[in-house]
């Protein structure tokens, strides 16, 4: 054999070695994906983990995880057998968000986050508490280190109707008296020191003298005119505990096993995963089952209450090398699981190296596909996700009457879809639907004989369109969007217009509204790390144009509202996630008088858009009491008095509650208002009193502020003036013979410059001995004043750099360092409390890769020579 044919299989075997190394580890059919499709040759017996679920509770630094859930499925069937749905899951240790206490036990259960018990590592506790053991579960309420001012007389509301009174502080300023209130009632007191906790213990169920709450307080000042403490970590758990043992049943699932090692569930009996369905499963966990003839589903966690929400990808990490993320894996990408329509992918083309991710190597892809409105009549339209958002591209030819097709995409403009629904909501002559981006649409009048009605449109209070719409037909407002002319905007399905002898009424089943607030886009256009490489009608591709540092710990916003977040961890793990803040129109609110009295029947309104809603499921505290009729009102005589929650439930909506007083009949309760609504240290407020009963102004009430009287009583206004002297949260209290005391929490706010950092990083994350990192932090003024900080760079935990800033309130700036080190290891950066990593190598010469396969070869042939 000659030479050269040495050679040629020399670089044979190492271009095969060079592929198998970079080769990534695939997800098996059985698990990684979160949506489960019959198309995709899944497995029959399918898991979803918190690796590859963002429903299920996982702390992505330890890479541990609690819950599992695994089904199993019968070719060609939509049901599930009894005990083919198993559910585990299991405590893990977790760090306080006050790093020095320590670690306790958490656990998921039904995707929500439980306390499950104290360790060793729990530095508030003298003995491990396993509150599992006893078969009991409490919610994780307050976790967190924000640092907060509390001042005499001021309390620190917590969750629950607790709350940690600042009593008093002593003439030394070593000492703070505190009180912990529930409901109003002092339960416990307590004498601290700075840099010392409160804790407050008490039995749940079985489980006795459990840390209820801890508080950590750090420092203690007492001046000539203010006293003031200093808060740093707070943790609360629920004394509403959950409790479980064998054979309780949650929704389809029974517990067949509990112990302080975990909980195992299965399905009792069988349950059918129908076409169009949404299955409820346990607790706030479903399956959303697509209306279609394929079978295809997911799991789902309902958002019932207003907040910001994280939607993760699947995990990249030892386990799942993850490469590729489609909205299969990634929640956070637009998908309709009905048409199976799905936009977006972001792709890792190249392995990582180290910890970067080299320019170009990840790339980002969407395009535009047909789908059904939520009010099928109106037939189809064009979405594109676009950086994990649901944008407009066009209309199909045909649609809402419009002969000619519209695409606002191939002019290179994207408008957000605002609304998409068919939520059936009533109006009368004179009300109004608020709609997104300022506009609202008034039914203004009802014809006589009840066949059509006239609609005005508003945009931030002044008319813009109107049009006459009779019963089962459309409301369109068209407008021009960037170069797209008479662009369909808002419509609106008129399903019934209704007139009698008291009331006009008009019936609306679907509304459809996109931005006029367009994205325009072009070629090279920058989003966070992306660059735009092409745009067309046909979609749009980005790419990093520069590398991208993974850097332990560190939270890297890619473009738009989607990140990566890294592990503080020495193992690579990250994922892509949106947050996503669920949206307050779509909230059901609850209007009703903040007083009900036994035996009098009250009205209690529910609204959403500032229109009624019917069929609401309406609550008070755990009893159901009835739904809302059409005009979105249900009548309610109370029997029972007390203090109560109001909730209103429908699906589609997010929940509303209410909190209401009820009290004896011929009891007037004092109800409480403070002007002006934002109040800041220094200025004089103004306090009125009235009765529940008529609202009339009560003279002579005395009025409390954070428990101290405040001077003479209220005057024949019912009104009584107060100069705030410290900022804080406080009680206002006001009390007369022959009421009911009543009671108004208020927040004064302190003026004062406060800062806060963000999107720490750090480039490159691997550099030789003697090469500079560049550091790079966000400083934000988050006060209400101007003032300067100093920004400290901290390497190893020592300081080896820093800068001062002088920021406005609500300003931003990027503070950036270069450092060197000479010694080879891991770095640890720190700047406030964010903190990330990087390496620096020994300096070796540097061999390409044509340089070893040269090297190799000629090592070869002269083995061969040797040989021959």
């Amino acid at each position: 054999m000659g030479n050269k044919n040495y050679l040629k299989i020399l670089c044979l075997f190492l271009m095969l070695g060079l592929l198998c190394e970079s080769a990534a580890a695939q997800v098996s059919g059985s698990s990684g994906n979160r949506i489960w499709d019959a198309n995709l040759s899944q497995n029959l017996t399918y898991t979803w983990t918190p690796q590859t679920y963002s429903g299920f509770y996982y702390d992505l630094d330890t890479g541990e995880g609690s819950e599992n859930m695994t089904i199993q499925l019968t070719e060609g069937s939509r049901s599930v057998q009894r005990n083919g749905l198993q559910y585990e899951t299991r405590p893990i240790e977790t760090n306080f968000e006050y790093g020095n206490w320590g670690s306790y036990q958490v656990i998921g259960f039904m995707a929500e986050r439980y306390f499950a018990g104290y360790t060793e590592n729990s530095n508030f506790v003298n003995d491990d508490i396993s509150v599992i053991s006893d078969g009991q579960l409490s919610k994780i309420l307050i976790d967190s280190d924000d640092r907060k001012s509390l001042y005499t007389g001021s309390s620190l509301i917590l969750e629950e109707g607790y709350s940690l009174n600042i009593v008093e502080v002593d003439v030394n300023g070593n000492t703070v008296w505190v009180q912990l209130e529930k409901d109003g009632d002092v339960i416990d007191n307590g004498f601290l020191s700075s840099n010392s906790n409160y804790v407050y213990e008490t039995d749940l169920g079985d489980a006795d003298d459990v840390p209820l709450i801890a508080v950590h307080l750090a420092q203690i000042f007492r001046g000539t005119e203010t006293n003031a403490i200093f808060v740093e970590g707070i943790f609360q758990i629920s004394d509403e505990y959950v409790q479980i043992e064998n054979g309780d049943r949650f929704g389809k699932m029974e517990i067949s096993s509990t112990s302080s090692s975990g909980i195992i569930m299965r399905n009792r009996d069988s349950f059918t995963l129908g076409r169009g369905d949404t299955v409820d499963i346990m607790g706030k966990l479903s399956f959303v089952v697509a209306d279609s003839s394929e079978l295809r589903f997911a799991p789902i966690v309902e958002i019932s209450e207003p907040g910001t929400y994280e939607l993760r990808g699947t995990v990249h990490d030892e386990t799942f090398n993850t490469t590729v993320w489609t909205p299969y894996n990634f929640e956070g990408f637009y998908y309709s699981i009905d048409e199976n329509v799905s936009t977006e992918s972001l792709t890792l083309t190249e392995e990582i190296s180290g910890r970067s991710i080299d320019d170009e190597a990840l790339v980002y892809s969407t395009s535009p596909a047909l789908v059904k409105f939520e009010q099928e009549s109106w037939g189809s339209y064009q979405v594109i996700g676009f950086m994990a958002e649901k944008y407009f591209a066009g209309y199909p030819a045909n649609t809402f009457g419009n002969s000619r097709s519209v695409s606002v995409l191939s002019d290179d403009i994207l408008a957000k879809v605002l609304i998409d629904d068919d939520h059936k909501r009533s109006m009368f002559t004179g009300s109004s639907i608020a709609l997104e981006n300022g506009y609202s649409l008034k039914a203004a009048e009802v014809d006589v004989n009840g066949n059509r009605v006239l609609l005005e449109l508003y945009r931030d209070g002044e008319l813009v369109d109107s049009g006459i719409t009779s019963s089962n037909g459309d409301y369109i407002y068209e407008a021009d969007i960037g170069g797209a002319e008479d662009v369909p905007m808002i419509a609106a399905h008129i399903s019934t217009v209704f007139r009698s002898r008291e009331t006009d009424a008009v019936f609306i089943e679907g509304i459809f509204q996109v931005s006029d607030d367009y994205l325009e886009l072009s070629q090279g256009d920058s989003f966070g790390k992306m660059e735009i490489g092409t745009i067309s009608s046909s979609g749009i591709t980005m790419k990093n144009e520069d590398s991208i540092s993974l850097s332990r710990g560190n939270t890297i916003s890619l473009m738009g509202n989607v990140s990566f977040k890294v592990a503080d961890s020495n193992v690579l793990r990250f994922y892509p996630f949106v947050e996503v803040k669920s949206a307050p129109q779509d909230q059901l609110r609850i209007e009703t008088p903040d007083v009900f009295v036994v035996g009098e029947a009250a009205e209690i309104s529910v609204t959403a858009r500032d229109a009624a809603v019917s069929d609401v499921e309406i609550r008070l505290g755990n009893q159901s009491i009835g739904t809302t009729g059409d005009d979105g009102i249900l009548a309610y005589t109370p029997t029972l008095e007390g203090d109560f929650t109001l909730y209103a439930n429908k699906a589609g909506y997010l929940s509303g509650s209410k909190d209401v007083d009820i009290v004896g009949a011929g009891v007037m309760k004092l109800l409480l208002s403070v002007s002006p609504d934002n109040i800041r240290e220094g200025d004089q407020i103004s306090i009125r009193v009235t009765d529940s009963a008529e609202k009339q102004p009560v003279p002579g009430a005395d009025v409390f502020f954070g428990g101290q009287k405040v001077e003479g009583q209220t005057g024949t206004d019912g009104t009584v003036s107060y100069w705030v002297t410290a900022p804080g949260t406080f009680t206002v209290n006001a009390t007369k013979a022959g009421y009911e005391e009543g009671e108004i929490i208020v927040e004064v706010s302190e003026d004062k410059a406060e800062f806060e950092f963000s999107d720490l990083l750090i480039e490159p994350a691997s550099v030789k001995g003697g090469d500079a990192v560049t550091i790079q932090v966000n400083v934000t003024n988050t006060g209400n004043i101007a003032g300067e900080t100093e920004v400290e760079l901290l390497v190893n935990n020592e300081t080896v750099d820093s800068e001062t800033v002088s920021l406005e309130a609500g300003e931003t700036t990027t503070v950036e360092f270069s450092h060197t080190e000479k010694e080879q290891g891991d770095y640890t950066v720190e700047i406030g409390d964010l903190s990330g990593t990087y390496e620096v190598t020994k300096s070796t010469p540097f061999l390409t890769g044509a340089a070893t396969i040269g090297i190799l070869a000629t090592a070869f042939i002269l083995l061969r020579k040797r040989r021959d």
